[in-house]
């Protein structure tokens, strides 16, 4: 129990160091395929590359894989408050709905990292572990790199992001008592930012027009066909809508991308969208998304 506290502990002076160790990390090369380990083989750089663009491109859901030789070098802290530092500092998914995810895998380190965004369930955190523990340590234990990054990662998008993104609830696995343990510990360590983040969504959600609350959000790829029959996605559309007087308004925000794709839905190019600011923790393409240290860690 005290090693657990301890562990707690740590993630969260990890993230209240956020701000004055983000100058550390790394920069992303791509929004979403980041090899610096380069532990990918060519054959599951491609699919990886394919899943997370079509994800994206068909829920607006923003993932992206990590490869590290070490973290030392990025300013020492343990594999969890690291995680999350730099899934904040690079901004991953939507900062909307904070539904991005992050597979981080540090080889000479030999730990591994799911990191899910602040918008998931804490089903999600269960389902997680269950990836990590069934798909990836196996292979990973094996020295099979590229095919447990490619697997944990599909598993990722077929079992959490796309359920979440559609609105079905998450099928979370079964638990034996540490599992149950692991997610009353981390509840009880964050029950008080996670009550001043739902105070500050509640108010948020208040209709600027009639003033009750219940204010639906929704976001989606922008879709805008060319002249030669290829769509072009540079923006989200993010609506917000009141379902008790009808007001409603939609917001275009750039993505760091412009993508172009065929008739068929296959990806012909991208470039850099000039309308695309990056603020401070954005980056890489991302959306400015944030995590509050939910997902699942593992060791080999």
């Amino acid at each position: 129990m005290m090693r657990r506290l301890s562990a707690l502990l740590v993630l969260i002076l990890g993230l209240l160091a956020l701000p004055a160790l983000a100058q550390d990390l790394l920069r992303p090369q791509s929004g979403t395929v980041n090899d610096f380990a380069t532990l990918l083989d060519r054959q599951d750089a491609q699919a990886l590359e394919r899943s997370l663009t079509e994800l994206r491109r068909t829920t607006g859901v923003q993932g992206t894989v990590v490869t590290l030789t070490d973290r030392a070098r990025y300013g020492g802290a343990a594999l969890e408050p690291f995680a999350t530092r730099l899934f904040n500092a690079w901004g991953v998914g939507d900062a909307q709905r904070n539904d991005g995810f992050m597979l981080l895998v540090l080889q000479a380190d030999r730990e591994a990292r799911i990191e899910l965004g602040a918008g998931y369930p804490p089903d999600a955190d269960l389902l997680a572990q269950q990836i990590m523990r069934n798909t990836m340590l196996p292979a990973f234990r094996r020295g099979e790199y590229s095919r447990g990054i490619r697997e944990g990662t599909q598993a990722v998008i077929d079992l959490i992001a796309l359920p979440h993104a559609q609105g079905r609830p998450l099928a979370p696995p079964q638990s034996d008592w540490r599992d149950r343990l692991v997610g009353a510990g981390f509840f009880a360590g964050f029950a008080a930012i996670l009550a001043g983040i739902a105070r500050q969504h509640w108010r948020r959600r208040r209709c600027p027009q009639c003033g009750r609350t219940g204010i639906e959000t929704s976001s989606a790829p922008h879709q805008q066909p060319q002249p030669d029959g290829s769509v072009l996605i540079s923006d989200n559309a993010l609506t917000r809508r009141c379902p008790h007087c009808g007001w409603s308004e939609t917001r275009l925000r750039p993505l760091g991308q412009r993508s172009f794709y065929g008739p068929a839905g296959e990806l012909l190019r991208q470039e850099r969208n000039p309308q695309y600011r990056a603020g401070p923790s954005g980056g890489g393409g991302f959306g400015g998304g944030s995590s509050r240290g939910g997902g699942a860690s593992g060791r080999w």
